[in-house]
């Protein structure tokens, strides 16, 4: 990971949680992992040291204080903060002979939780809302191929992506996607799903079969997150589900812009 943006792990079984604090955080600037029950949690923390953990206490397979006890062997100094809907949280993790570095009641407050992870040393670097912070990370834009085969959805967001600066190049198919890819080489992939014809999960693996260090970010509609979550393995490298603001969307692809090192495209590598 870009040793410049710390990450954090988000875990709960809960989809509609996760989202919201992955969107949250990621707009905060932090890199955000993701893990659904205790047994991704700490297989999260052992590939990728995130700088914190936000972890829900009662969750399947391990759950939160099984989760805690192997973080806790693995990384001693790891910041956590507990969330959970009973009060007693930290109460439990007492018991158990646990410390952690704040619990929270669900639903949550956001901005006390960034507080906390503050006063933990975990500090987010910028808020990409932030017009004028933002500037003075963002590097120059890079291409960007737009796989969908929605016709208003795509154009929609390819005149986002150019207005941003990006040289962005539409796709209405996998098959399309892939007869582009060499020459196009773009260094992001907004890859949809749920497609016609050939998925959006068999098009990732040959997009990384053909150009393993092309960074592939899935798009997909809440009911499909399940297929964005297994697309992680194949070799995505996140997934943002519909519908999202474009604000949210200009985060995702500012961090991984910033994590993957990614130049500005030269002139004659532009589309013809």
């Amino acid at each position: 990971m870009h040793d410049s943006l710390p990450s954090i792990l988000c875990v709960d079984d809960d989809v509609e949680i996760l989202e919201l604090l992955k969107e949250y955080f990621t707009l905060q600037g932090f890199v955000v992992l993701t893990a659904t029950n205790g047994v991704e949690a700490f297989l999260q923390v052992k590939r990728w040291a995130p700088k914190a953990v936000i972890l829900d206490l009662f969750m399947p397979r391990l759950g939160g204080i099984g989760a805690l006890t192997r973080i806790r062997a693995l990384n001693p100094d790891i910041a956590v903060i507990l969330v959970s809907g009973m009060g007693n949280a930290l109460e439990v993790v007492t018991e158990a002979g646990l410390s952690v570095a704040g619990a929270f009641v669900k639903p949550l407050d956001l901005e006390k939780l960034s507080e906390t992870l503050a006063k933990s040393g975990v500090i987010a670097p910028v808020s990409f809302g932030d017009d004028a912070a933002s500037e003075q990370l963002r590097p120059t834009r890079a291409r960007v191929l737009v796989v969908d085969d929605e016709p208003e959805f795509r154009s929609v967001l390819a005149e986002h992506l150019q207005g941003k600066g990006f040289n962005v190049l539409e796709s209405k198919s996998g098959e399309d996607a892939l007869a582009v890819l060499t020459e196009f080489a773009p260094h992001i992939v907004l890859l949809d799903v749920m497609m016609e014809g050939m998925g959006g999960i068999e098009a990732l693996r040959r997009i990384k079969t053909k150009a393993p260090e092309t960074c592939v970010v899935m798009v997909t509609a809440v009911e499909d997150l399940d297929a964005a979550r297994g697309a992680l393995a194949v070799g995505a490298a996140d997934y943002v589900t519909k519908p999202f603001t474009f604000q949210y969307l200009d985060s995702v692809l500012e961090v991984h812009m910033l994590m993957d090192h990614i130049d500005a495209p030269s002139s004659d590598t532009k589309p013809k």
